[in-house]
């Protein structure tokens, strides 16, 4: 295909995506990126307290030519994570998880995905409990299985068309500004809360006599994804933002532990479409971290 040609591709689909949105009502929100629960397979041993930070990048893949009813939401490209984990014992963990991403590092899901002027971040808490279950008594294979509930906090706004296509008797087209956009007014602008399941298995090996050179692990997992009625023909009562799931995804990655800091970094794909309310790509995490010895175990450590 020549450059003419693929200008003019992209030219009839931004065209098609504006005569689909243009509908009497819009909406959007900003919510959490689909992806792994952020672990290695590994627990530390019985009475380490373990702190992690972690780093998150998800791919969204933007929908060119949404349709009527589509999805129309902000998902953050970047999501900063940080849990406090205690481990009970050499195979157990218990913890609690925040999570936060800025409006500023989000992307639309579609195009014609209209604004939240405040441009409020997402965030969220919860629960989190991890099981490594050994193989061998050397640990080298492990099986690991965590699970997480989280709290969100999810913003959204509410638009409706003014002009003469306006289903609400506005048919002046209002000023362009931060609350009116595209011929949009602003509604109403607030936030909501969501809970969101993220579960997952990590089967590990490690690598080098008692792991002294880390250990290589595999995910497999699932959380909740979310959808909204980002077009619509009809208002609704509130966001229209709606839980979905669960989101499929695999990945696998690298993990270390030298004295008390701990690294972990993992590669990971959502099972989604161009059919799925969002769409994402290949992503990745990056954790670090350190344990805190709180009282003495005969745990073999990583």
């Amino acid at each position: 295909m020549t450059w003419a040609l693929r200008v003019a591709s992209l030219a009839a689909l931004l065209l098609a995506a504006g005569c689909t949105s243009t509908t009497p009502y819009r909406y959007t929100g900003l919510v959490p990126a689909v992806r792994p629960l952020a672990w290695d397979g590994r627990a530390a041993p019985g009475g380490t307290l373990r702190i992690e930070g972690t780093i998150t990048h998800a791919n969204v893949e933007t929908k060119y030519a949404p349709q009527v009813n589509d999805t129309a939401l902000y998902v953050p490209e970047w999501t900063a994570d940080g849990s406090v984990m205690l481990a009970l014992t050499g195979e157990l963990e218990i913890g609690l998880r925040g999570s936060y991403a800025a409006y500023q590092w989000a992307n639309p899901s579609a195009a014609g995905t209209l604004p939240l002027p405040s441009e409020p971040g997402t965030w969220g808490i919860g629960p989190e409990v991890r099981v490594a279950i050994p193989f061998d008594h050397e640990r080298r294979f492990a099986l690991g299985v965590a699970a997480n509930m989280m709290r969100y906090q999810t913003p959204y706004a509410e638009w409706t068309l003014t002009g003469p296509q306006s289903a609400n008797g506005q048919t002046v087209p209002c000023v362009p500004s931060t609350t009116c956009v595209s011929g949009y007014s602003l509604f109403d602008e607030k936030s909501e809360s969501h809970l969101v399941y993220s579960f997952g298995l990590y089967p590990s090996i490690a690598l080098g006599d008692d792991g002294e050179y880390g250990h290589v692990f595999a995910m497999f997992g699932g959380t909740n994804g979310f959808k909204n009625d980002g077009f619509a023909n009809t208002p609704t009562n509130g966001s229209s933002i709606d839980v979905t799931g669960p989101v499929w995804m695999v990945g696998g990655g690298y993990g270390i532990t030298y004295d008390a800091f701990r690294a972990s970094a993992m590669l990971f794909r959502p099972f989604t479409d161009g059919s799925s309310p969002v769409d994402y790509s290949v992503g990745f995490q990056l954790t670090v971290g350190v344990n805190a010895d709180l009282w003495s175990s005969d745990n073999d450590r990583d």
